[in-house]
């Protein structure tokens, strides 16, 4: 019986040891506490300000109708074309 709770309490002997020899040797400075004052002002949380992408929205803006009706877009038509673009508008 004394041989099975020896085989027992051995390895967490020994685990208790390598614990307080690691704890004793631990680096001064410490990702969980940081000593500086501009280190714990890091954000950690994701925002996600980008809306997502409204097809409809795209082509109204920059569809043939819109670019064919107004100067600007006739230019822009002309631009694209003479540089040889294959896609004229959305």
């Amino acid at each position: 019986m004394s041989g099975i709770m020896s085989a027992i309490f051995q390895p967490l002997k020994i685990l208790r040891q390598t614990l307080q020899v690691a704890s004793t040797v631990a680096p001064s400075t410490s990702l969980v506490k940081p000593d500086c004052f501009s280190l714990s002002s890091i954000r950690t949380k994701v925002r996600c300000y980008f809306p997502r992408p409204n097809e409809v929205r795209r082509v109204n803006r920059h569809g043939w109708k819109t670019r064919i009706s107004t100067p600007n877009g006739r230019r822009v038509i002309m631009r694209r074309l003479l540089k040889g673009r294959f896609v004229l508008t959305h």
